[in-house]
């Protein structure tokens, strides 16, 4: 049957690594789902949800990306990529009802652990939001309790993404993130573990983000000073690199506003050091290190704000392609520069 599905080029065989897989044709896909009865359909998600949920990492607890499971969650995000489409279809006509036996918590955690892959990598194919916002709609229809773990951690990849969009987008997710960081603070003040204080000291960080786009500096000062202290109770930076790299990116961004430049600098490389050892340098790394050629652009070292820009726009070509949002402020930044310096051939 394989064989002669592949002659009829209605399916494609792939190997890859040594694995064999098939590229359906849409037309046979359409056809195998419309003979589906609801019987064979929902015996059918089952078994893809499972086969799904055996391969696709859990995301960290404490919401630290993995890099080493970038690439295992890249590698399966067209299933599901797929499964989300199928079961969207489904639900629009059916209601949120269980699936094939599946329990509707359990798929809202793998739509949550897209979404935060998405987040984690700055995945340039898949959009991040419908993921989050298919997990939170099933937590809704189930009742779930607003200030479970689960929804702090939605609203908070969920703010997270919508703060790199637009202005009304922006309004949005900071509402997510503080809601995150009211959920976090009473689950830490109903059990003082190490978890919930992780994360209740991260959503405080991340709310300093928003606090900041509102010009609220002071405010953000203050937790952050207090985020740092919390910090300094768990362990050294060594131990901690991506909470500390946290703190140091975002109170560079209070001390510019102090107009304290040079030291605005020294946090902001002391943050690049941090993402490199936790994270690489992938596309946390040069979103930050964008950021420090900014802050040369402040301190009026051109040469170096060239050449800061120069390296991240080379990079984010090689990760994240020409036509992706981050690469083309980074050809705008580059462009402005040499526009600055009287090279209108360059920045053209």
């Amino acid at each position: 049957m394989i064989e002669q599905l592949d002659r009829q080029k209605l399916i494609r065989i792939k190997t890859d690594s040594g694995e064999e897989a098939y590229i359906i044709h849409r037309v046979l896909q359409d056809k195998i789902q419309s003979d589906l009865d609801n019987y064979s359909f929902a015996d059918a998600f089952r078994k893809a949800f499972r086969l799904i949920r055996k391969r696709y990492p859990l995301s960290d607890p404490q919401q630290v990306p993995v890099p080493k499971q970038l690439e295992v969650c890249k590698k399966y995000m067209p299933h599901v990529q797929a499964f989300h489409v199928t079961f969207f279809e489904h639900t629009s006509y059916h209601g949120m009802t269980s699936i094939g036996e599946v329990d509707p918590i359990e798929l809202a955690g793998l739509f949550y652990d897209a979404g935060f892959f998405v987040w984690g990598g700055q995945s340039t194919a898949y959009d991040g939001l419908p993921f989050l916002e298919t997990a939170e709609r099933i937590l809704m229809e189930m009742k779930v309790d607003p200030n479970a773990k689960i929804r702090a951690d939605i609203n908070c990849i969920n703010g997270l993404l919508l703060l790199n969009m637009g202005y009304v987008e922006r309004r949005e997710g900071a509402g997510k993130l503080e809601a995150a960081w009211e959920i976090r603070k009473k689950l830490y003040d109903q059990n003082e573990t190490r978890d919930n204080d992780v994360l209740s000291q991260n959503a405080a960080n991340d709310w300093c983000i928003c606090l900041m786009n509102m010009y609220r500096f002071e405010v953000a000062r203050e937790l952050l000073q207090g985020c740092l202290t919390r910090y300094k109770m768990w362990g050294t930076e060594e131990e901690n690199p991506f909470e500390y790299s946290k703190f140091y990116g975002n109170y560079s961004v209070v001390l510019l506003w102090e107009g304290k430049v040079e030291e605005a600098i020294e946090y902001c490389q002391k943050c690049l050091v941090l993402t490199e050892e936790f994270g690489q340098r992938k596309s946390q790394y040069y979103r930050r290190l964008f950021f420090l050629g900014c802050l040369y652009l402040q301190a009026g070292e051109l040469q170096k704000a060239l050449d800061t820009h120069m390296e991240t726009l080379r990079e984010r070509i090689a990760l994240q392609g020409k036509h992706h949002e981050n690469t083309i402020m980074s050809m705008y930044a580059v462009a402005a520069i040499f526009h600055y310096q009287g090279h209108l051939g360059e920045a053209m």
